[in-house]
């Protein structure tokens, strides 16, 4: 007949349980630094940057060569994707934020508030350079409305804003509306480029691009032919303040993909942002 084990065999000598014992504390500290792990990466987290379009695209990553400033606004806040200068942005209210033509997009206009940046370095004001956007206008009526501002300096020397229309009780104009690229002061003098957005609908998309290489000024929308002015005089050093983007006032327009450059854009250049950022066509059900 078999005989059952000893206790003495049955007994965890004290080297063995002293091992056990630091087996417990290693799985108990393990198990406390869980919640200090890093959260799983999301995919789009992963994704390849090589898939953005300004670099997939040839003809945008050769163009973001010259860029300077850039904000896409995709990240729901107002830190620019790319700055030559100081980037770090001073908030003028609570910036509202929509999906627009690529992610999300700033609202100007309404509640929403807009940010300040240093300019130096980040728009090449005082020599030459260019800036593209997209406007997409919200609500406007066409009928009765305030200035909105999408891009100014501080010291409103220069600015693009959209001049709203106004009527008087017989139902005239008094006030034509348009969107107007301007620059201001002695001894530029004041210049202003229109560009007439009567038609423009709600909800639709347009590129917008100015250059400049003093004394000229010009404007172009879709990358169609640019409409040119000439200051006055060249702007001396330090004539144009800070940069503001977005508006604190005005009807609501969403704004997208801001980019300056450090050397005005060709026609051709222009429509190639048009051509490769434009929302598709909208499918009509018949």
């Amino acid at each position: 007949m078999d005989r059952p084990p000893s206790r003495v065999a049955l007994r965890a000598s004290p080297a063995s349980r002293e091992a056990v014992g630091w087996r417990l504390i290693c799985l108990l500290l393990a198990l406390s630094l869980l919640p200090l792990l890093p959260a799983p990466v999301s995919a789009a987290e992963t994704a390849d940057p090589r898939t953005d379009l300004y670099f997939a695209h040839e003809g945008l990553r050769r163009l973001l060569e010259w860029a300077t400033f850039k904000l896409s606004f995709d990240g729901g806040s107002m830190i620019p994707d790319l700055a030559a200068g100081d980037w770090q942005p001073r908030l003028l209210g609570e910036p509202k934020f929509l999906p627009g033509l690529r992610g999300l997009a700033l609202l100007a206009g309404g509640e929403s508030g807009s940010a300040i940046y240093p300019r130096d370095r980040n728009a090449t004001l005082d020599t030459q350079g260019a800036l593209a956007l997209w406007l997409c206008p919200l609500e406007w009526t066409h009928y009765q409305g305030p200035n909105t501002e999408y891009v100014m300096t501080t010291n409103a020397t220069f600015y693009l804003e959209r001049q709203g229309p106004m009527h008087n009780e017989e139902g005239q104009v008094t006030r034509h509306e348009g969107l107007l690229g301007l620059v201001r002061g002695e001894p530029t003098a004041n210049v202003t480029l229109v560009l007439d957005t009567s038609k423009w609908a709600n909800g639709e998309w347009r590129l917008i691009v100015m250059n400049w290489a003093w004394p000229g000024f010009s404007i172009s929308q879709n990358g169609g032919e640019f409409a040119s002015l000439a200051t006055k005089a060249v702007p001396p050093p330090g004539h144009f303040g800070d940069l503001i983007i977005g508006s604190r006032g005005g009807e609501k327009t969403l704004v997208d993909e801001v980019l300056f450059f450090r050397r005005p854009l060709s026609r051709e250049e222009g429509r190639l942002l048009y051509e490769a950022l434009k929302p598709p066509p909208t499918e009509v059900t018949p």
